[in-house]
């Protein structure tokens, strides 16, 4: 599947922007896991394929950040999917 390459990192508040973060901090997560992401892309309908073991090249030789990331259907911009996927675990987690 060709789309984007989503990492956890992405989505994660307690990074900069140098470190990988995509979104604005107040749109950002607290350490968001690989299973939040996957299920937050199943609830939201959009078309995916999930890696488990692949690390954020930014990681490598660390072990304390999440591992995983998935490849999303271009069905929206990317920075629009980094929204919705946000919003989705925050409404899962019990948030706003």
């Amino acid at each position: 599947m060709k789309g984007y390459i989503i990492w956890p990192a992405y989505l994660d508040k307690n990074l900069s922007k140098n470190n990988g973060r995509k979104l604005p901090k107040n749109l950002a997560l607290d350490h968001p896991k690989y299973d939040e992401i996957k299920k937050a892309l199943e609830s939201i309908g959009l078309n995916h394929e999930s890696q488990k073991n692949s690390r954020y090249p930014k990681d490598q030789g660390k072990d304390d950040r999440t591992s995983g990331r998935f490849i999303v259907e271009k069905k929206y911009s990317k920075n629009e999917i980094l929204k919705k996927i946000s919003k989705e675990i925050r409404k899962n987690r019990g948030g706003a």
